[in-house]
């Protein structure tokens, strides 16, 4: 994305505004992970005016894929039309987050060398520091959790142990900054071993956290990495296009291919939680089917969760708040008309990255923090869950940094 034309000059509150963000990100990511919404709200503050940040906004509006994105946000309010309980409040508070992003982003890219070299070690000071709250609250089976909430009550079938959702959480919001961190370590003291012993870390604290999401997208991410490094034009077509099948295919694959029938028929045990989002999988697909053009209206997961059954041999529900898979949730609430929208975005952000097939470590970057943030949102949570879409502008926002920090190195 080129930079825009009234983006903020280089000052020195920016600086202070945007590190003291990065480094609450630390706690926040790990034990409050909503308050994501309230630092990311907080940058407005490192732009001189406002009038200087609505100018930065018609500014980011000339990007084809910023552009793209709006058509999306006016589709998703379109369809509120037949959305059952529809709510304009909540289209309004989803737009909110990436409209906050783009002023995170300028925020970064206004920044002069020097203090782009200050914030660079406040940032990896903060990714520290997040690895070591997450270890501390992980190892000691959620100690900081239970001077918080002493008393957190009965569990009630299906429901996650507090332990599990705090440090798992804390875990999705690491996953995708891995990276990031990784790179800018290794920026800051020149060396791979600081920022692959990160990685390493990083990826055995997400193994031990019980979010499975985690762990495979820091794994995915370390794939992605790799290929880019080896074979960065295969790796970005890879990514994409591969993205851009499964997004055409996923219903298909989850009515005919991956059901629980087939992997039982196979002799497949599926562990728990890779069943319960097949079985989630399967009823989202069965829906689709019924309203594959336009959708049931943007969240209408929640009100259709309502009356779904139970999938088979186990207490969850076949159809919760969400479909934890970001392309399926589109599907059924935006339609075909917005996974259109989404493969046309798709195509736009790659021939946007195709010129850093030259720089192969920063695309290797690029793709890892991709990578990790797309498996997650296939395998976990809501696609519009305020916290989660933030964590998405948090990981571009480092990885701005972190290209503008990395060496540049070509094939």
């Amino acid at each position: 994305m080129k930079p825009p034309a009234a983006a903020p000059a280089p000052n020195r509150r920016a600086l202070i505004v945007l590190g003291t963000v990065f480094l609450a990100l630390a706690p926040v990511a790990v034990y409050a992970r909503l308050g994501t919404v309230v630092l990311l709200m907080a940058t407005l503050a490192a732009h001189p005016s406002i009038d200087e940040a609505l100018a930065t906004l018609r500014a980011f509006s000339r990007s084809a894929r910023v552009r793209l994105g709006a058509v999306l946000a006016a589709w998703a309010t379109v369809t509120l039309f037949w959305t059952p309980e529809p709510d304009m409040f909540a289209v309004l508070r989803v737009a909110i987050v990436p409209v906050m992003g783009l002023l995170l982003l300028a925020a970064v890219r206004g920044l002069a060398p020097s203090d782009l070299e200050r914030l660079s070690r406040l940032t990896v000071f903060a990714g520290l520091a997040m690895l070591a709250l997450l270890a501390l609250e992980v190892l000691s089976k959620g100690a900081i959790l239970a001077f918080v909430v002493p008393n957190p009550g009965p569990i009630a079938p299906g429901q996650t142990p507090p332990i599990v959702e705090a440090a798992g959480r804390g875990a999705a919001v690491l996953a995708p900054l891995v990276f990031t961190y990784a790179a800018l370590i290794y920026a800051q003291w020149g060396r791979i071993a600081p920022a692959a012993l990160f990685a390493v870390a990083a990826f055995a604290l997400c193994l031990a956290s019980g979010m499975d999401a985690a762990w495979v997208a820091v794994l995915s991410s370390a794939l992605a990495f790799g290929i880019a490094r080896i074979a960065p034009r295969l790796a970005l077509a890879g990514f994409f296009g591969g993205l851009a099948v499964y997004a055409v295919l996923a219903p298909v694959l989850s009515t005919f291919v991956l059901t629980l029938d087939g992997l039982t028929n196979l002799g497949a045990q599926p562990w728990i939680g890779a069943r319960i989002r097949i079985g989630i999988w399967q009823e989202a697909a069965r829906l689709i089917a019924e309203r594959p053009v336009l959708g049931y209206g943007f969240d209408a997961t929640r009100v259709l969760s309502q009356g779904a059954s139970t999938i088979p041999g186990t207490p969850w529900s076949a159809l919760p708040l969400h479909t934890h898979n970001g392309v399926l949730q589109i599907w059924l609430e935006l339609g075909g008309v917005g996974i259109g929208i989404m493969l046309v975005l798709l195509a736009a952000a790659a021939r946007a990255l195709w010129p850093m097939t030259a720089r192969p470590t920063q695309l290797a970057v690029t793709l890892a923090t991709l990578t990790g943030t797309t498996t997650i949102a296939l395998i976990s949570f809501g696609i519009w869950q305020h916290w989660w879409l933030a964590t998405w502008m948090f990981a571009a926002a480092l990885l701005l940094l972190a290209l503008r920090r990395v060496p540049v190195t070509p094939v």
